[in-house]
């Protein structure tokens, strides 16, 4: 009696559940139908994209793989590799110089202090960082590059005296280079707020990372042991999207299965190309009776003992005379290459370049068009990088500075001036890559006329040809100096000089308006 009271309350029980979840499902489906706009209802044509969960959920899930695939492609696809050339090259260039500019708030610059503290900020370009192998601008590319291709760079200061180091420099200050897989994504502890590698205070700002010992890519990299690095000296510079991200991405990942698709099509033509140049003709025999024969004479005509050991060569003007009796030459049409194979590849880059953050001209390296054309693409492309730069400047030249003058400071190698504060002492211009001119001549004339009308400064234009004007003010004086020695023509007046430039912009302009 209580198996059976029991079978059919559990009966009912499963009864009463397909009711309740077929009433919630006609609930559900007509809540879809209900919504306002297209794309959110569902159908057999379009599913509905998957949240996924928090940024830091999906970085979680993907992030190594996206990096291993990123790295992949730098390794094996030339066309990824030159994007991240292009973004190296637009953002950090050789190197992003700093110019000191030291001074107080409203008051002009401390020349003597600029030209001590350049002094030393030259000496230290060469040797910045604790494995001696790079200076200041390859540390600057090497940074970027992985910042780009893996999502996340990161870089600890060390700064005085540190067991086993000996600093390049007379400024006690190096910068150690970390790649990202040295800080474990699944390292994650709710208990002590930890969340893939990154420890956290109660607001989200991060107070430490947990970084392996030694990496888990080398042969003697086994021992995953990792040691607690303050936040304070240890920095990250991270590709994020999304509030609260806490770890990057690569800036492939948008536009991965597009460059994988166009290394698998660009594979495949070239292996056809390879079918087809190996396929070039075959024999048609006139009496199917012949195939196989093993007679060493056919028709009256000598042949080898075996009829599939007779080679045709082909050569330049060659002329088949010895074909046997009712055979024939056929041609074997390959299609081959494939006439629209490249217009599909630039319309995938073409994509793919806005994707990843490059203009498609130098992602391709195809430079067809009109002037306007060009310098419209490469001046909306330009705002690009210079927001990256000024990103890695935030991130990490700025922060390299402030703690090279630090250093210096403590180390007595620069005196701090009396009611000064280390921002004071640590203003500076930063000289980031300059944008290249399509027609240098147009640019010159647009920039020189903005100056004499007073909307730049001659440093600012200086600046913008990649020069430090403090150089070249003191090589025109040095200049000047040897032409007076030499009896030369001393140069003009600056205001004849502008005169002159103005009449010759003058005349360009009125040239190009009536060509």
């Amino acid at each position: 009696m209580s198996a059976s009271l029991a079978k059919s309350r559990l009966t009912s029980a499963i009864a009463i559940d397909r009711a309740a979840r077929e009433a919630q499902a006609v609930i559900d489906r007509a809540k879809v139908q209900a919504r306002a706009h297209e794309v959110t209802r569902p159908s057999r044509h379009r599913k509905l994209a998957r949240d996924w969960g928090s940024a830091n959920s999906i970085v979680g899930m993907d992030a190594r793989q996206l990096r291993d695939q990123a790295r992949h492609l730098e390794r094996d696809l030339d066309i990824a590799d030159n994007a991240l050339n292009v973004l190296v090259q637009n953002t950090v260039g050789s190197g992003i110089d700093v110019l000191a500019a030291p001074r107080l708030p409203g008051q002009p610059i401390n020349r003597g202090l600029a030209e001590q503290i350049d002094d030393l900020w030259d000496s230290w370009w060469d040797a910045p960082e604790v494995t001696a192998m790079h200076d200041y601008g390859a540390c600057q590319q090497l940074l970027a590059r992985t910042w780009f291709r893996d999502g996340e760079s990161y870089y600890q200061d060390l700064i005085g005296t540190v067991p086993g180091l000996v600093h390049g420099t007379p400024v006690p200050y190096s910068i150690e280079m970390i790649e990202p897989d040295l800080i474990p994504l699944d390292m994650t502890d709710p208990a002590r707020n930890i969340l893939q590698g990154v420890e956290k205070n109660a607001w989200g700002r991060a107070v430490a990372y947990h970084v392996y010992k030694t990496h888990p890519g080398d042969v003697y990299g086994a021992m995953l042991e990792t040691k607690r690095v303050s936040a304070d000296i240890l920095h990250g510079i991270r590709n994020t999207k999304r509030l609260h991200q806490v770890r990057g991405l690569s800036v492939f990942a948008s536009a991965m299965s597009r460059f994988e698709d166009v290394k698998d099509y660009e594979e495949s033509e070239r292996i056809a190309a390879k079918v087809a140049a190996s396929m070039c003709a075959y024999i048609k025999k006139g009496n199917p009776d012949r195939y196989g024969e093993n007679a060493s004479t056919v028709a009256g005509q000598m042949v080898t003992p075996e009829a599939g050991d007779r080679e045709l060569r082909f050569v330049p003007g060659v002329v088949f005379d010895d074909l046997l009796q009712g055979e024939d030459i056929g041609m074997i049409d390959s299609n081959r290459p494939n006439p629209n194979a490249g217009s599909w590849r630039m319309d995938q880059l073409r994509a793919a370049a806005g994707g990843i953050g490059v203009s498609y001209s130098s992602l391709t390296r195809n430079y067809d068009g009109t002037y306007s054309a060009q310098r419209q693409e490469l001046v909306e492309q330009w705002g690009g990088y210079l927001m990256l730069a000024e990103r890695f400047i935030a991130l990490a030249v700025r922060k390299h500075r402030l703690r090279f003058i630090e250093a210096a400071v403590l180390a007595g190698k620069l005196r701090l001036p009396r009611g000064w504060e280390l921002r004071h002492l640590a203003a500076s211009t930063y000289v980031r890559p300059v944008m290249p001119w399509i027609d240098p001549l147009k640019e010159a004339y647009g920039r020189g006329e903005a100056e004499d009308r007073g909307w730049t400064s001659p440093q600012q234009n200086t600046l913008l040809y990649g020069n430090n004007p403090n150089d070249v003010e003191r090589e025109r004086a040095d200049w000047a100096a040897r032409r007076a020695e030499l009896g030369d023509a001393p140069p003009p007046a600056p205001a004849t000089a502008q005169a002159d430039r103005s009449a010759i912009r003058a005349a360009s302009i009125t040239a190009a308006l009536r060509d």
